[in-house]
């Protein structure tokens, strides 16, 4: 019976060839389009989500009330690290996290800009950044730098960098401990080094003053930890430790919510990015549908080219539910013609959505999770499209057409 449907199908493609190609087209075009956005949407919504412990990572920060307005902000003073590690047993590791720096960094002759932070040696135990090569606790050298494989390529070409000493700034020269893999596009963290904080303390930086909001604070509560007496004694700590501010309080913000929620509107969560996401995803879902409607006008147009066959087939005994399934399964198989095309379309584009958007999407095609979706995608808009066609087509009455 299957083959029968599919052998029907396509005759009836070949037949029609003009049809065909512009149904096939607009609904690839569609599709396209929506598989672009859909790309775009995962891409944000997929931010720091690739962390191994991202159900405990949180961020410290500020709110104050000030003249009946609540304000909240990430940055807190340095002191505060420390300080949430060694009164809240519920705290695991904590660490620092400085404004993104453009350093100078030379090795031999070679000298460039890049773009990192200073950071507690606790950095890599808080977020998963998979090292390459060398030492995975070179942060606890307080002479050792981790770089990137990307800026360990711009400095020493194919030369094992582990151990190489780089000059930072034309002062400080730090040892290669570490070498990680690229940073992920789709995370907060964008850098190409890491020095231990204790080179900033070294040059000079302020650890201990409590009204300088300059750094990010991060937290890892551990496992099972009780969070309610934790945030509790969390909300306290700046009052405790800075009685003059009493306006004032820190709280604690979980990763899953920094790049989408984060925005803050008297002291309360006001949507934030999620409102564009979910903006995109209507928007996706009206492009598809029009695309579907666009399917269903043309094929209902051509009706009376199939009424003959639909009335012969009721003759000879066949239901109306055997007639829905073979109208579906064609609109499946154009769907699946469609989405192919789509793919390509959607490949051939990624370059210029890019540079578009200021993101690096790419397709992936070694996930079995892309092609579980891709193939829902493609049944469901086959359905979706074929859906009126099958019933309208499939009511024709036998002595009406004949």
């Amino acid at each position: 019976m299957i083959r029968n449907y599919l052998k029907i199908a396509i005759r009836n493609l070949k037949r029609n060839k003009t049809f065909s190609i512009i149904n096939i087209l607009g609904l690839a075009t569609g599709m396209a389009a929506a598989m672009l956005i859909l790309l775009w949407i995962h891409h944000e919504w997929s931010f720091d989500r690739f962390h191994e412990k991202k159900d405990r990572i949180y961020e410290a920060w500020n709110r104050s009330t000030y003249k009946g307005e609540v304000s909240c902000w990430s940055t807190t003073p340095k002191i505060l690290a420390s300080t949430l590690q060694t009164e809240n047993p519920e705290v695991e590791a904590t660490t620092r996290v400085n404004w993104a720096n453009s350093m100078l960094f030379t090795a031999g002759e070679k000298s460039l800009m890049a773009d990192g932070h200073f950071v507690d040696s606790s950095f890599l135990k808080i977020f998963s950044f998979p090292v390459k090569s060398g030492d995975p606790n070179g942060l606890l050298d307080p002479n050792g730098v981790v770089i990137t494989e990307k800026l360990a390529a711009k400095l020493f070409g194919k030369q094992d960098p582990i151990g190489k000493m780089v000059i930072v700034e034309n002062r400080q020269s730090l040892v290669v401990k570490t070498v990680l893999y690229d940073v992920p596009r789709n995370g907060r963290f964008q850098f190409e080094y890491l020095i231990p904080w204790a080179v900033f303390r070294a040059n000079g930086g302020d650890d201990a003053y409590w009204g300088n909001n300059s750094v990010l604070t991060f937290v890892l509560v551990r496992e099972n930890a009780g969070m309610a007496s934790l945030v509790n004694r969390v909300r306290e700590t700046r009052r405790k430790h800075q009685p003059e501010e009493k306006d004032m309080e820190f709280f604690l913000y979980p990763l899953e919510r920094w790049h989408l929620y984060s925005s803050f509107k008297n002291g309360v969560e006001d949507g934030g990015f999620i409102e564009f996401i979910r903006l995109f995803f209507i928007i996706a879902v009206f492009i598809l549908l029009i695309a579907c409607i666009n399917f269903m006008n043309l094929s209902t147009a051509r009706s009376e080219k199939r009424a003959r066959e639909v009335g012969i087939r009721k003759v000879v005994g066949a239901g109306r539910s055997s007639l829905i399934r073979q109208f579906l399964g064609e609109s499946v198989l154009i769907s699946l013609i469609a989405g192919v095309l789509a793919l390509i379309m959607v490949q051939l584009s990624l370059p210029a959505f890019n540079q578009l958007t200021g993101k690096q999407i790419s397709i992936t095609f070694r996930e079995p999770g892309f092609w579980l979706f891709l193939i829902s995608f493609i049944l469901l808009t086959g359905m979706l499209a074929g859906s009126y066609p099958a019933l309208f087509l499939s009511r024709f009455q036998p002595v009406t057409v004949l």
